[in-house]
């Protein structure tokens, strides 16, 4: 199972989501679920570099996959608004991916 957790500061802001595990929905190469995290995952990453220009801490597995966490804590307060629409767009997608798939990802939202 994908395990999704997005985390929001005290005043509701997302700043970091965390993603691990692996589909299993269907053979390697063949796992829609996991194209579709994916496809959620790196739309967010590049959407975030090309219409606000702030790049995201990334750590990625990419030996064995199944685990990538982005981190936008130190982002400037004047790119806020956007990044913020972007990522709760990119949350938005996940979590109707979780109710659509729930036997293979699961999405959760902490406030720190």
């Amino acid at each position: 199972m994908i395990k999704a957790t997005f985390t929001r500061n005290q005043s509701g802001y997302l700043y970091s989501a965390e993603i691990s595990g692996h589909a299993g929905s269907g053979e390697y190469g063949f796992d829609v679920i996991c194209a579709a995290v994916s496809t959620l995952s790196i739309n967010f990453i590049n959407s975030l570099e090309a219409l606000t220009t702030c790049q995201a801490q990334l750590i990625i597995n990419d030996v064995e996959g199944g685990y990538m966490k982005i981190d936008l804590s130190s982002i400037p307060q004047h790119k806020e608004d956007k990044v913020q629409l972007l990522f709760e767009s990119y949350l938005l997608g996940m979590t109707n991916l979780s109710k659509d798939s729930s036997e293979f990802v699961s999405t959760v939202v902490m406030t720190h």
